[in-house]
């Protein structure tokens, strides 16, 4: 018997990009070698970046890009696009999507090239996932999101999770 296709090809297309998160998700644990710090780190900002990406109502392609780039992000090498880009082939990520990814890891922090909806809100769940590890100081949480948040859903998130 054959695996059951949803009716719907936004299901399909979801259920899709489900498989191809999870299995670059469970690369991720072995490159950490089951270190839970790290591991709990990219799930948390994992987790946020997705919310706030549906809730921001990107398009198909960009919730992709997001999610997998908040799973990757913490990649810890020097070089760490070639180790990116490589893990994403590996699990079957076409190269337009494997460029657009590791365009963002790159420029995580780098202000200046945040081009794209899901570029800012991966930099905003990962600001806020690292606000609260680093027990950042309230004035200093403030500032930063002056500065640096602009989605009304993550502007919401870092509000309820510190109260600014």
């Amino acid at each position: 018997m054959s695996a059951e296709r949803p009716d719907n090809i936004d299901d399909f297309a979801k259920k899709q990009r489900t498989a191809s998160v999870n299995h670059v998700a469970m690369r991720m644990k072995l490159y950490h070698h089951g270190d839970p710090v790290k591991v709990q780190h990219f799930v948390r900002v994992y987790t946020l970046a997705k919310t706030i990406g549906e809730l921001e109502h990107l398009s198909d392609e960009e919730q992709l890009d997001l999610e997998l780039a908040a799973v990757v992000h913490n990649v810890e090498e020097d070089e760490r696009v070639p180790v990116v880009r490589d893990m994403l082939r590996a699990c079957g990520i076409n190269e337009a999507i494997n460029m657009r990814v590791c365009h963002m890891v790159a420029n995580e922090y780098n202000y200046d090239h945040i081009g794209t909806l899901d570029h800012q809100i991966l930099t905003e769940a990962m600001m806020i996932v690292d606000f609260k590890e680093k027990d950042t100081p309230e004035e200093e949480i403030v500032r930063i999101a002056k500065e640096r948040f602009i989605t009304n859903s993550g502007k919401l998130f870092l509000k309820r999770a510190f109260n600014v």
